[in-house]
């Protein structure tokens, strides 16, 4: 199990420069990413569990930070791009989704219903857990996409499960953030 020390300290150490995503992505077993993703989505799902329609629309002025609705639509949305990115990088039959961010914070919408966020996200939460299982095993660690092209440098299978579990992380703590302030701004308000 990754600590969530080392975890934050690897994706700071990655995203700041001082090691390449393949050289980060090595740190651990792909396994373990896994497994750090699964708990971490569980945890976004946990920090909206509760909320009402107001307070997933909850922003504060004058902070960058988006409502819950806005990390969620966009996790949800920027998902897809990580799920082709795992067809990419792997032999599967999996069709490719059509609709997935191309550039950064794509895919965030306010105002959402707290219920029809929650629903989606479990519906993602599915989707994305399938086509990682359905991947992994085809995955050839060896297999490095070095297009020139990429953001993130050269990266293989597991770079790309890392990279979904860093801007899964990102938004979780940006979540926990937004619960807190949502609650203490609309504390009479209970969800459905």
């Amino acid at each position: 199990m990754i600590e969530t020390a080392d975890l934050n300290q690897l994706l700071l150490d990655a995203f700041s420069g001082k090691c390449t995503w393949l050289e980060a992505s090595t740190k651990y077993s792909v396994n373990e990413f896994i497994e750090a993703f699964h708990r971490t989505r569980a945890v976004m799902k946990k920090t909206m569990a509760d909320l009402t329609d107001v307070q997933v629309a909850f922003t504060i002025e004058q902070n960058p930070i988006w409502s819950i609705s806005e990390m969620v639509t966009h996790l949800i949305y920027s998902q897809n791009f990580y799920y082709n990115q795992l067809l990419d990088i792997t032999t599967t039959e999996l069709p490719h989704i059509v609709e997935a961010a191309k550039g950064f914070g794509e895919g965030a919408r306010i105002g959402r219903p707290a219920a029809e966020l929650r629903n989606d996200l479990d519906k993602a939460t599915v989707l994305i857990e399938d086509v990682i299982e359905k991947t992994r095993q085809n995955n050839d660690p060896r297999k490095i996409n070095d297009t020139g092209r990429n953001f993130f440098g050269k990266v293989n299978y597991q770079t790309w499960i890392l990279l979904l579990l860093g801007h899964e992380t990102d938004h979780v703590r940006q979540g926990i953030i937004m619960r807190r302030a949502a609650r203490a701004a609309f504390p009479a308000e209970r969800a459905n």
